[in-house]
C-alpha cells in the first residue's frame, strides 16, 4: 500500500530539547532522590518514557507524580529548545501533497504542546499520541497505534520517522514502515529534509490542525 500518512517522534526529529530536559531532570532527582540527576546517566536514556525515568534513576515518587512535576516545571525551559530548520519546509510539503501528519512522542500532551507551539509546528499535525493517552510508552507500539486509530489508517498506511531504538521498537512493533533520522531502520536520512523524496504524491491537500 502507498503511505498516506507520516508519524514524527517529536525530541531529535522535529525539536531538541535534551538540555532543557536535562535541566528539569536535575531538579526532579534533587527534588525525589535527594540528588540531581547527571549528564552521565541521563545521556544514554533520553526519549524513554516517565516510567521508566522513575526506575533508572531511582525516583521516590509515582510517574503521575513526575508528570506533573515535568508540566510545572519543562515550560520555563521552551525557549532554550532548538526547532530543527527543515521542519516547517517539510510540513508545508507533506501537508500540500496530501499525506497526512502526526506526532507520536513519550511526553505528555500538555508538554508535547508547549514545546510545538514554542516551536510553531503544532498547527501542522492532525494528531498528538502522547503518553498519558495510553497504557505503555514506546517501545511499545500503543503510541503509534493510537496515532493510527486517530487517522483511521492500517500500520501499512503510514511511515515514521524517529531518532532512537524506541522510536523503532515502537514502529516495528505496530507494523509500521521505520525512517531512522541518523539511524538505520527500513531506510535511513540524516536530514529531515531528505524525507521528501522518499514519499509518494498523493491525492489532494490534507487539512492542517491538531486535534
Amino acid at each position: 500500500m502507498v503511505p498516506s500518512a507520516v508519524l514524527f517522534d517529536m525530541d531529535g526529529v522535529l525539536i531538541r530539547s535534551e538540555e532543557a530536559w536535562l535541566r528539569v531532570l536535575e531538579d526532579a532527582g534533587r527534588r525525589f532522590r535527594g540528588s540531581p540527576v547527571t549528564r552521565e546517566e541521563f545521556a544514554p536514556t533520553f526519549g524513554q518514557g516517565t516510567a521508566e525515568d522513575v526506575r533508572v534513576f531511582g525516583l521516590r515518587c509515582t510517574p503521575a507524580e513526575l508528570d506533573a512535576f515535568y508540566v510545572e516545571h519543562l515550560p520555563a525551559h521552551a525557549g532554550d529548545v532548538w526547532v530543527n530548520p527543515d521542519a516547517r519546509g517539510l510540513l508545508e510539503s507533506l501537508a500540500a501533497r496530501g499525506l497526512r501528519r502526526a506526532v507520536v512522542t513519550n511526553t505528555v500532551s500538555t508538554l508535547a504542546r508547549t514545546l510545538l507551539g514554542a516551536a510553531r509546528l503544532l498547527d501542522f499535525f492532525e494528531v498528538l499520541a502522547c503518553s498519558d493517552l495510553v497504557a505503555q510508552a514506546k517501545p511499545a507500539p500503543d503510541l503509534v497505534l493510537y496515532a493510527l486509530g486517530r487517522l483511521g489508517l492500517p500500520p501499512e498506511a503510514a511511515v515514521m520517522v524517529g531518532d532512537s531504538r524506541f522510536d523503532r521498537g515502537a514502529a516495528r512493533a505496530a507494523g509500521v514502515r521505520f525512517v531512522g533520522l541518523g539511524l538505520d531502520g527500513d531506510a535511513r536520512i540524516e536530514r529531515l529534509g531528505e524525507l521528501l523524496p522518499l514519499l509518494p504524491l498523493t491525492r489532494g491537500p490534507a487539512s492542517p490542525g491538531a486535534r
